[in-house]
């Protein structure tokens, strides 16, 4: 797709359209995955995102509590300067979702708050620095990769972010929580 193409799928241009809303590839990769619809994956998005929400933290906090006590603190603490990130990124610069910005954007849940970065998919990719961190075995590390992915591919499917918005959580997700482990060898 060229930029003129792009162009004209944009509902309309103003001068709030941010870099990351007139990207023309995070634009053409969103299309492609989010046209890309299946039954299935309709039906498994359905379920499979209430795992990328805040609130799976809470059980995952209680495990670590139980069965990794000794980074409990950092998770914490990375859990809480995550959201920190995630919501002054979100009001700072307040990008739109892509069905406020593009046409023919399937939406499969409601939309609440800004798009960038993708809340969810930091979540997602924190247990992942975390399970990578602790040294969990080697299946659940390929596991807890796979489940980032798909929560972060989801957030495309749904429409409800654009593919730079997920990259972005992704990454602060998993930096998160390794700035915190670094910290803390600064500090202590």
């Amino acid at each position: 797709m060229n930029k003129m193409i792009v162009n004209s799928l944009i509902l309309k241009k103003d001068s709030r359209i941010s870099f990351i809303e007139d990207f023309p590839l995070n634009i053409q990769l969103f299309y492609f995955i989010n046209h890309a619809r299946h039954p299935f994956l309709d039906w498994f998005y359905k379920y499979f995102y209430f795992l990328g929400k805040g609130f799976i933290l809470i059980p995952i906090a209680i495990l670590v509590l139980f069965f990794a006590s000794d980074y409990f603190i950092y998770f914490l603490f990375a859990m809480i300067l995550q959201g920190l990130l995630i919501g002054l990124l979100k009001n700072l610069l307040k990008v739109r979702r892509p069905s406020n910005v593009i046409k023919d954007a399937y939406v499969l849940e409601p939309i609440y708050h800004k798009s960038f970065p993708s809340g969810d998919t930091a979540v997602a990719f924190l247990i992942v620095s975390f399970l990578t961190f602790v040294g969990v075995p080697l299946i659940f590390q390929i596991l807890a990769w796979f489940y980032a992915l798909l929560i972060g591919y989801g957030r495309i499917y749904f429409g409800v972010h654009f593919p730079l918005d997920v990259v972005v959580g992704g990454i602060i997700g998993f930096f998160t929580f390794r700035i915190i482990i670094a910290l803390s060898f600064i500090i202590f």
